[in-house]
């Protein structure tokens, strides 16, 4: 039976449609458009079959006709194949099984940045600076990042074989090690920044993301949290309810959230706080960028439209639309966009993408400012029609041309850390001192990686911070690095200095509620 479909799959699926669509007859309005386009859709299927130079696998192009039937809906429906549905769901659980390694693609291969403590990695004694040459026997040679950690991720209790090169050693280093369960954590980074400042970054929303920063709050409070700088930058965002549950624990009892709008006809559905959530008194700023969508954007605006805080960055994605996801046959998934989100003001932030699918990606240049007006609960203007505009627009500063090559083309900066660490040890908090500078200079000639003194003197102080970050990765682990380069990153600096501000208007808002 399984080799009969597989031969007269064509068929298969036209049988499929028919049964579908029969027990529409005589109760559809477009009956005879849905018969024209069911017969125009299996004339140019055989078509392809018999006339196309390489004629494509049955899944290759059921998907690609579901993909384009799903994109004349809106950008955000999407049909999940086995591999995607499986990362969602493992996104959204917060937990994955693998080796508990974070990994990043350099120049010449995949590389391990640092590893999972107590996690399968380390107990194997892997470390940062170790190169994948092969899993289970097969080379990685020109693979993405992407595509190694799919290898490395699989059923928990699995055995997989990595063979290592490791900087400083001459013979390929063979590992075995069993899979097991990591924690995905959404909740990526809660710190404190400065003695007063705590600083916590969502990288998505999952499952556990809510209760995980009420964990974070709980414990920065401990360590005397009087401020928050919240980063929802480069978030995409996922889970409406860890939304909704973040909101509860910023804006206090009774505020909305987000209103949502269906269907023409039927009722819309309205997200409020209970009226048990208490409020956390701090101020708070938000940083936002183009990345930011989603649930990111039902944060930030919730607490912009209630003057809970002030927000930072630039203006985030424009994407007010909200999708279910459908199982099918528990192993793919149906993303069906079913409404449109509101924010408290009545803001629809959705960007245009009536002028194709195009502009609508590689647009970036949306002037929120030139939307409709709304009012904020204090009546601060905001603003509707593409995107969150942030309070204060901060740009993202970038590494000068020489300071950047030396990262994206000869992954120099973690090569050097990982031979300077067993040279001359990295002490936590170390900045890259003019020692350390003197090194790397004379490290980049003995690698003959170019660099003219013109170029060096123009980029020494993005050289300085980019090797500061990358030791301190090395060393200590991506907190440690990513600390630091919140210390000079100026959109993290503004979103310091505007802390009081945060706070008159928190006043101002507690003000006007007791009222």
């Amino acid at each position: 039976m399984a080799r009969w479909i597989s031969r007269n799959w064509l068929w298969v699926v036209i049988l499929g449609a028919t049964a579908v669509y029969a027990p529409l007859v005589g109760h559809s309005q477009d009956e005879r458009a849905k018969k024209r386009g069911l017969e125009t859709l299996t004339e140019i299927m055989e078509l392809i079959q018999k006339h196309t130079v390489d004629p494509p696998k049955s899944t290759q192009i059921a998907y690609a006709s579901i993909q384009g039937m799903l994109h004349t809906l809106d950008p955000h429906s999407s049909f999940m194949d086995e591999q995607e549905f499986r990362n969602m769901r493992e996104d959204q659980k917060g937990i994955y099984f693998g080796v508990g390694a974070i990994i990043q693609g350099q120049p010449d291969g995949v590389v391990i940045i640092s590893t999972i403590p107590d996690g399968p990695s380390e107990k194997a004694g892997l470390r940062s600076g170790d190169y994948f040459r092969e899993i289970d026997g097969k080379s990685t040679e020109g693979w993405s990042s992407t595509q190694v950690m799919r290898k490395l991720r699989g059923d928990k209790g699995t055995l997989i074989v990595l063979t290592m090169q490791r900087p400083g050693v001459d013979q390929l280093i063979k590992v075995p090690i069993t899979r097991a369960e990591i924690p995905n954590n959404s909740v990526y980074y809660a710190f404190m920044l400065t003695s007063a400042v705590g600083f916590v970054k969502i990288r998505d929303f999952g499952e556990t993301t809510s209760d995980d920063f009420a964990k974070a709050i709980v414990s920065l409070k401990n360590q005397g949290l009087q401020a928050l700088i919240l980063d929802l930058r480069d978030n995409p965002g996922g889970s409406l309810d860890s939304a909704i549950g973040i909101s509860k624990q910023l804006l206090g009892p009774n505020e909305l959230v987000l209103t949502q709008k269906g269907r023409e006809g039927r009722e819309p559905s309205i997200f409020l706080t209970g009226t048990e959530d208490n409020l956390n008194i701090f101020p708070i700023t938000v940083l936002i960028n183009k990345g930011s969508a989603s649930s990111s954007e039902i944060v930030s605006g919730a607490i912009q439209d209630h003057d809970r805080g002030l927000l930072v960055g630039e203006t985030s994605w424009g994407k007010g639309l909200v999708q279910v996801v459908v199982p099918i046959n528990r192993t793919r998934g149906l993303g069906l966009t079913i409404a449109r989100y509101y924010t408290p003001s009545g803001r629809c932030i959705q960007r245009d993408y009536q002028h194709g699918l195009d502009d609508y990606y590689l647009d970036s240049d949306t002037d929120t400012t030139k939307g409709p007006e709304y009012h904020t609960d204090l009546g601060r203007v905001v603003y509707g029609g593409g995107g969150i505009h942030p309070d204060y627009v901060v740009k993202e500063k970038f590494d000068s041309i020489a300071a950047a090559r030396l990262q994206r083309f000869n992954g120099a900066y973690l090569k050097f850390a990982v031979a300077d660490r067993e040279r001359h040890g990295i002490k936590l908090n170390q900045a890259a001192d003019d020692a350390v500078m003197k090194r790397f200079r004379a490290w980049l000639e003995e690698q003959k990686i170019a660099i003219t003194d013109t170029e060096w003197n123009e980029a020494e102080s993005d050289i300085r911070e980019r090797l500061t970050i990358e030791m301190l990765t090395v060393a200590y682990g991506p907190e440690a690095g990513f600390k630091y380069q919140c210390l000079v990153d100026p959109q993290v600096k503004k979103a310091i200095e505007i802390l009081p501000e945060a706070e008159d208007l928190l006043k101002k808002r507690l003000t006007a509620k007791s009222k």
